[in-house]
């Protein structure tokens, strides 16, 4: 899989799959590991222009099936001492690498 982020200042992909092509699902667990995968994608690469935004929640959460599944989370990071909310726009494209039958 692979990731491009957008952040701006201010769920398993089975779920996302679930959605129609081109409309926004909201997510229906942003606790789980993959939202907390994709939250900690987006700070990370957000932190490499210079920030040092903290790890803290996911607020909330939608999907939206496309050639792959962009994700826009609403999250709330630590600033220094500030908390902020800040909505991060990540895209995973899903391909298939490799589709082969096993032999016993």
């Amino acid at each position: 899989m692979s990731a491009a982020l957008l952040l701006l200042n201010g769920v398993s992909v089975t779920a996302a799959l679930e959605g129609v092509l081109g409309g926004r699902t909201p997510m229906k667990n942003v606790n789980d590991l993959h939202a907390q995968y994709l939250e900690k994608y987006a700070v990370t690469a957000h932190n490499k222009k210079g920030t040092s935004l903290k790890f803290k929640r996911v607020i909330s959460g939608e999907t939206q099936l496309v050639t792959g599944v962009n994700y826009r989370l609403v999250i709330e990071e630590l600033n220094g001492d500030n908390m902020g909310k800040y909505q991060a726009v990540v895209y995973e494209k899903i391909e298939l690498h490799s589709f082969k039958r096993l032999l016993e």
